[in-house]
């Protein structure tokens, strides 16, 4: 399966993996080559001109966003910019109202991006929080059944898990939500770029992430993600000159939110990690969405089966539920951690287990590599 993506581009793309081996893209993934050299063009163009026009930077934000569209699905209008996760999630979450006796479901495993704005929606709104527990790594479809009833306001969800690289089946968990009128709000910031992914076809309500992990972008270049059907139900609770109508007019008068996911975009995006964050769509865009998955899967798949032979514990959720995210228990593995980046082998840890994560531009022979210093 690694040879499903040419080597060559690859090594085109990313010159420093020869001097290293990179399987940390659950944490950050490395950007390639033109998403560094438009950045600094774009350092250089301020340094000369003070930068270039702005309608070139509308043009650059309507490129990412169309970009955005094939890259994950729907169409350019569900899709604004916003700095990072954390922002997208707290946008949707107070655009919303909580009628009295409301309640939102999660799980245990998710990121502080991902709970901690809907503990503070609990506190300002009196939502009840409903918190699925995890059992060895994953939580069954059946576990959020349970906790999901017709109070349910929003179900709020990872696609993959951060630490342990559990995938949930997001088409079982949207008919359970919609079933119930619950929105379904995804961070999708674990599988954006590796996986197939078709928000619309899955019937997501709200996604979002951010570019400095598996879609290779710098960090600081987030996005939201709106289903059409919720968009005029959207009540944006902070408001810029970015989200209304008539951008370009500056005199004053009311203005409107923007009927489209820009009335999430609040105020001037940080356009140098976007600069860049275009050029590392347009490089994902040239690999097919299922080569991504297949080849980084395959990976992984062959870790796990290393993992075997060594007889050293890992999460294995089955081939519904498995990411190219593994989290496993050699012994002692902080100090195995420190071994490991002394080799210039980089990894994560992550609630006490190394998290290792490649992608479509890592090998099986970057898996032998880390599997030599478990000894």
């Amino acid at each position: 399966m690694t040879d499903l993506i040419d080597q060559g581009f690859i090594s085109e793309m990313w010159p420093t993996l020869k001097d290293m081996t990179y399987l940390n893209n659950a944490s950050t993934g490395i950007p390639p080559v033109t998403t560094i050299n438009a950045m600094k063009k774009y350092l250089d163009d301020r340094i000369r001109a003070a930068g270039g026009s702005f309608k070139d930077t509308l043009a650059n934000i309507k490129a990412i966003r169309t970009n955005l569209a094939s890259l994950l699905g729907g169409e350019y209008g569900q899709y604004g910019l916003i700095p990072s996760t954390s922002s997208g999630i707290n946008s949707f979450a107070h655009s919303i109202d909580y009628p009295d006796g409301s309640n939102i479901v999660l799980c245990d495993l998710e990121f502080p991006a991902n709970y901690v704005p809907w503990q503070n929606v609990r506190k300002l709104y009196g939502a009840e929080l409903r918190v699925v527990k995890s059992i060895d790594g994953g939580v069954p479809i059946e576990q959020f059944a349970e906790a999901i009833n017709k109070n349910t306001h929003v179900v709020a969800i990872s696609q993959i898990q951060f630490g342990s690289g559990f995938r949930v089946d997001l088409q079982a968990l949207e008919k359970i939500a919609h079933e119930n009128e619950a929105y379904l709000s995804v961070d999708i910031i674990q599988a954006a770029g590796c996986f197939e992914t078709n928000l619309a076809k899955l019937k997501v309500d709200f996604a979002t992430g951010q570019a400095a992990k598996w879609m290779l972008g710098p960090i600081g270049a987030g996005y939201v993600y709106i289903e059409n059907s919720i968009m005029d139900k959207l009540q944006p609770r902070f408001l810029g000159w970015w989200g209304v109508e008539k951008l370009q007019e500056f005199g004053y008068f009311d203005r409107e939110p923007l009927a489209d996911a820009r009335m999430f975009q609040v105020g001037s995006p940080t356009m140098i990690a976007y600069i860049g964050f275009l050029e590392s769509l347009k490089v994902l865009l040239q690999i097919p969405a299922k080569k991504r998955e297949q080849t980084a899967m395959a990976v992984a798949d062959y870790l796990r089966k290393r993992l075997i032979e060594e007889d050293i514990p890992f999460y294995d959720f089955g081939p519904n539920n498995n990411s190219a995210t593994v989290s496993c228990e050699p012994p002692d593995v902080e100090k195995l951690n420190e071994k490991l980046s002394e080799n210039k082998i980089y990894c994560s840890v992550r609630n006490g287990r190394l998290r290792v994560s490649p992608h479509f531009y890592n090998s099986t022979k970057d898996v032998d590599r880390l599997l030599e210093h478990f000894r």
